[in-house]
């Protein structure tokens, strides 16, 4: 049976280590070098720049299977979609076709 993590977590921030405290991530390189306008929020922090600290992590119970994580991949996705540019209805219509392809959505 596999077993969660529970991270303790402090107060106080520690830089983001996805994006190194800048709150942005490069999506598209070139020779090494990142390239300015694939410049996106950092999904970890969310482009703040900062999270919280972890201060230990401890075995727990299995994590509930409830859509949660659905949820939020869907919301990133809106998100995502509305950055572009796009209309509600439409940045609605492409998150869902991002996550849940043609199913209906667990709501």
């Amino acid at each position: 049976m596999n077993r969660a993590v529970v991270r303790v977590k402090s107060k106080r921030k520690a830089p983001c280590p996805v994006c190194e405290g800048t709150g942005f991530v490069y999506t598209e390189w070139f020779a090494g070098e990142p390239l300015p306008w694939s410049a996106t929020e950092c999904p970890e922090c969310e482009g703040v720049g900062e999270v919280p600290e972890v201060l230990e992590e401890i075995p727990g119970p299995e994590p509930l299977d409830d859509g949660t994580e659905l949820r939020a991949e869907w919301v990133r996705a809106y998100r995502e979609a509305r950055r572009r540019g796009l209309s509600p209805e439409e940045a609605r219509k492409a998150a869902e076709d991002e996550v849940w392809g043609f199913e209906e959505p667990p709501l």
